[in-house]
């Protein structure tokens, strides 16, 4: 079964938060709680190794990291 990744950060007092869902290989970006889209993840944002098999301790932070980096480069475009 795959799971949803969740990862939130505080921004000059708002919290944003992004959902990766890997079935869809979609991201889910909300902001105070309030969904703002769906976006299709970039092929590229995990690489190869999610379908490698089984994910270590190391492969679950590499994409918690990946997914906050994506959640911070949008954040960054959404208010520019």
């Amino acid at each position: 079964m795959k799971t949803i990744v969740r990862t939130g950060v505080h921004i000059e007092g708002i919290h944003w938060t992004a959902e990766y869902l890997e079935t869809t290989h979609e991201i889910r970006v909300f902001r105070e709680g309030a969904e703002v889209g769906v976006y299709d993840a970039p092929p590229t944002l995990f690489g190869e190794e999610a379908d490698a098999g089984s994910k270590s301790v190391a492969d679950h932070r590499a994409l918690d990291a990946a997914l906050r980096a994506y959640l911070m480069r949008f954040i960054a475009d959404h208010d520019a």
